[in-house]
């Protein structure tokens, strides 16, 4: 049941973060919110993971509150499916293949930045 409330709450913060991105960023024909807020999710769940790794707390509460919960509300693959659909559909190919390639390559270059980046703050 702690687990539980834990990624409640964390999720509940990540979401409500999310939903300031997308109110800060404007969402024009290529769907900047939802890859700004992919990106920073992925960049804080290296970091995270790293130091979680390096301090032997991998499966403690900041686990499931920080890494399930807040990054896991932050980030949303649901919406960058649809949007990559929307696009498709909207017959913008070219911004759907941007959009995937920059995510899916963005998101694991930042990934292992800020894995890489806290480890070596630590080390």
């Amino acid at each position: 049941m702690r687990e539980f409330l834990l990624v409640f709450i964390g999720g509940g913060i990540g979401s409500a973060l999310r939903f300031l991105f997308y109110r800060l960023i404007p969402q024009g024909s290529f769907p900047y919110s939802t890859l700004t807020v992919n990106m920073v999710g992925s960049f804080l769940i290296g970091m995270v993971i790293g130091y979680l790794i390096s301090n032997n707390m991998l499966k403690s509460d900041y686990y499931y509150f920080l890494v399930v919960g807040i990054c896991g509300g932050l980030t949303t693959f649901s919406a960058f499916s649809y949007e990559n659909i929307y696009l498709i559909r909207s017959n913008d190919i070219l911004n759907s293949i941007l959009y995937v390639l920059i995510s899916v390559s963005f998101c694991l270059i930042l990934t292992y930045a800020g894995f890489t980046i806290i480890n070596k703050i630590l080390n």
